[in-house]
């Protein structure tokens, strides 16, 4: 429906104006999503895989549903959750490495607190089955006493009724749409309990409101708008780019250049179709977020057609259906091969006789009959069941696989290959055949990506302490942010860089509000997959001899969740750095190479060792004076002893003259 360039004039014009967009989105796509809500039961909800031609054929006969196509989405699902995207970001221009890794922590936390995984295998289980799936990024604040707020990513519970786009976009990622809905009926009750002021129209007399309000329900729409509006911009002498509104004059900076750019304004508001029931807010950046993910989507004729993997396979799911009920019903009407009898022979027993395919009798009553062929009643061969049924069933079967792609050595099937490379090749011929979808999922996250990405700086954009996460999950505090206050500019300002800590110490921070990044998407297998991928490696190579086995058993230990290993580790890594096998980290350079001497400590060390060598002289001379004064006391002692002992008797002199003999003793 196209729309005029004339301004509403009134608020009545404003609303009028809502509700012909709704009606344009809703005219454009109803066909398309109500096949799809019928392909969403088809494949999920019991009871929905029979058409109303073979339906009514069957009658009030058995209908049996064999759903074999919901296996071969869930194959597709599946695959898709082992090899969820992961968001990359890149720094550009006037960008910083580092603030680049710290965005993308920043990113996985958001991820992590979101559980944004459920909104993202939820939007794709709706894309890949009936062609449309879709979640949305919000912010919210951190807690009722705060005023900071996070990034959260959610899921949208019912995208095939709820979310609506601008009809006239042409992007896939639906990037260039003027307008979008998110739509929710409520109750007349809920309604007056939640806008007890706002205007319920009665629903006879709402033929102008459509079916806004409706007899019992009331639809009630987040209405996302975005208005052309220009910017100035302006180039300043110190290389950075602002918005003309956000720039105050500054002492030292000068304007350089500007020049005027057109951009977008976004605004929201809860609407009724009346009246506005809550807003507008204005959103900070012009990217409407609400995210579509798509299955198959082609253009035809200017309009998107788009389907799942259900729109294709329906026909072959309804014949395999129909013929294995045929078949269950011929099984169940010829359970035991026929007996041929006369009337005479089972006259009287006709009870007995017509209950056999059900009683399961030991055994039957007859009555001989002489006119017979044979005495007693005796069977005949059953009937042979009919080689087409068979065939029909195998060929239905074969339809299945060969629409969604899914043959049976996706499924875990044996088949006739021997070899791990045989049989990895034939399960990728299913990935292969389905990677479209895969490749439609890794788009939407990328868009997650970049509308989150733009969202940080204008979210996070006071100081504040943060929680990153690194690519194994590990955790990691960062300030960011950080103001001090220009004196002479009489404004605050943010510093990067390290900023003292009120113990004293130097912290880094981060001005996460600066540079330009762009988003990337890395997809394979997730982190845990990697890891026990690397441990099983890691095993098979420590079975080896040489150092190559010591290096692949310290990599196996370090690829495990074991507890308690990290002095084994830390251990483990010493002797391979000793030997050579592992190159030396900072720390071990550091305490191979001499330390160069703090001057203060020198001073320190010489007057601890003055003092020590004063200690020891010290030392020395007392020792010296009480081995002076233990030899004083030790003479004493043996003086006062020589005193007290008796006198010694003294010797007596040799006479002068020779005793008789003529000579003396000794000569």
């Amino acid at each position: 429906m196209a729309e005029t360039n004339d301004k509403p004039r009134t608020k009545e014009d404003r609303y009028a104006l809502i509700r012909k967009r709704f009606k344009a989105c809703v005219d454009a796509e109803a066909d398309l999503r109500a096949k799809a809500a019928d392909d969403f039961k088809f494949a999920w909800v019991s009871g929905h895989q029979w058409d109303n031609h073979f339906g009514a054929k069957r009658g009030d006969r058995p209908k049996y549903e064999f759903n074999k196509l919901r296996q071969a989405i869930k194959q597709v699902i599946n695959d898709n959750r082992q090899n969820t995207p992961a968001i990359k970001v890149r720094a550009t221009e006037d960008g910083d490495t580092e603030l680049a890794s710290i965005r993308q922590g920043l990113i996985r936390n958001i991820e992590s607190e979101s559980k944004a995984d459920e909104a993202y295998d939820w939007g794709a289980l709706y894309a890949i089955t009936a062609g449309f799936g879709a979640w949305r990024v919000v912010t919210e604040y951190v807690g009722d006493d705060a005023f900071d707020q996070d990034i959260r990513i959610r899921r949208i519970p019912s995208p095939l009724t709820s979310v609506w786009f601008d009809p006239s976009a042409r992007e896939l990622d639906r990037s260039d749409a003027r307008f979008a809905f998110v739509v929710e009926s409520v109750s007349r009750d809920e309604f007056r309990e939640r806008w007890p002021n706002a205007d319920c129209v009665d629903f006879e007399g709402s033929s102008e409101y459509g079916d806004w309000f409706g007899q019992k329900e009331v639809r009630i729409a987040e209405y996302w708008s975005r208005k052309p509006v220009k910017r100035e911009m302006l180039q300043l002498s110190d290389g950075r780019v602002v918005a003309a509104d956000d720039w105050t004059e500054t002492e030292g900076v000068e304007v350089v250049n500007r020049r005027k750019v057109d951009t977008f304004q976004l605004t929201m508001e809860i609407v009724s179709g009346k009246e506005t029931l809550e807003g507008p807010f204005d959103w900070p950046t012009p990217d409407i977020p609400i995210i579509p993910v798509w299955g198959d989507i082609v253009t035809v004729d200017g309009s998107d057609q788009w389907s799942g993997m259900v729109r294709p396979a329906r026909d072959a799911q309804v014949l395999y259906n129909f013929e294995r009920s045929n078949f269950a019903e011929v099984i169940a009407t010829q359970p035991h091969a026929p007996f041929l009898y006369t009337p005479k022979q089972i006259e009287g027993f006709e009870r007995e006789w017509a209950g056999l395919a059900t009683d399961n009798a030991p055994g039957l009553p007859y009555n001989p009959d002489p006119q017979a062929e044979s005495v007693a009643p005796r069977r005949q061969p059953p009937p042979q069941m009919s080689p087409g049924y068979m065939a029909a069933l195998q060929l239905s079967s074969d339809d299945l696989k060969a629409v969604t792609g899914i043959y049976d050595a996706s499924l875990g099937a044996r088949s006739n290959e021997t070899s791990g490379r045989a049989i990895m090749a034939r399960k990728q011929e299913g990935d292969v055949a389905n990677f479209d979808y895969a490749d439609n999922i890794a788009r939407a996250v990328r868009r997650t990506g970049e509308i989150v990405n733009r969202l940080i700086p204008e979210v996070y954009n006071g100081e504040r302490q943060i929680r990153i996460l690194g690519e194994d999950g590990a955790e990691k505090y960062v300030r960011i942010n950080h103001l001090e206050l220009d004196e002479a500019a009489g404004e605050w300002r943010s510093v990067t860089g390290r900023v003292v800590n009120e113990d004293g110490s130097l912290v880094p921070v981060y001005d996460i509000t600066q540079g330009k990044y762009d988003v990337t998407i890395a997809t394979g297998p997730s982190y845990t997959t990697q890891r026990m991928e690397t441990l099983d490696a890691m095993m098979q190579l420590a079975q080896s001899n040489g150092p190559m086995a010591m290096l692949a058993q310290y990599g196996m230990l370090k690829s495990m969740d074991t507890p308690g290993m990290e002095e084994t580790l830390e251990a483990m890594r010493r002797v391979l750095v000793g030997q050579g096998l592992l190159p030396p980290s900072e720390e071990d350079q550091a305490q191979m190479q001499p330390q160069q001497p703090d001057p203060v400590q020198e001073s320190e060390v010489a007057e601890n060792m003055a003092g020590a060598e004063k200690d020891k002289a010290m030392a020395i001379k007392y020792a010296a004076d009480a081995e002076k004064t233990q030899m004083e006391i030790q003479r004493q002692m043996y003086l006062d002893q020589v005193a007290l002992a008796p006198p010694i008797p003294q010797p007596q002199p040799l006479p002068m003259e020779p005793p008789p003999g003529g000579f003396f003793v000794g000569q």
